[in-house]
């Protein structure tokens, strides 16, 4: 039996279907995470690994923001930060 999506990854989706062009760098806590086709771009652009769970994702703590954020954009990737308010 396939796990629910987190509402976090919901939100992602929601974003994500109005959005496809953009990568995701969705904030959770001091983390940016990055789900399904974005986690591939994490992988291979960035030498992320995919973490464990019910999809693919992947991501990097905050502190790495900037030096992640410029390799996608030198490497042609339109980028949208997403950030909690709650």
């Amino acid at each position: 039996m396939a796990k629910k999506p987190s509402p976090a990854q919901k939100q992602w989706w929601e974003i994500k279907s109005q959005y496809a062009d953009v990568i995701l760098l969705f904030k959770v806590g001091k983390f940016y995470e990055m789900y399904q086709d974005d986690a591939d771009v994490g992988v291979s652009v960035l030498g992320h690994v995919y973490m464990k769970g019910a999809i693919a994702h992947s991501g990097f703590p905050e502190a790495a923001y900037g030096t992640m954020l410029s390799k996608l954009v030198d490497a042609g990737y339109k980028i949208a930060r997403v950030e909690q308010t709650e």
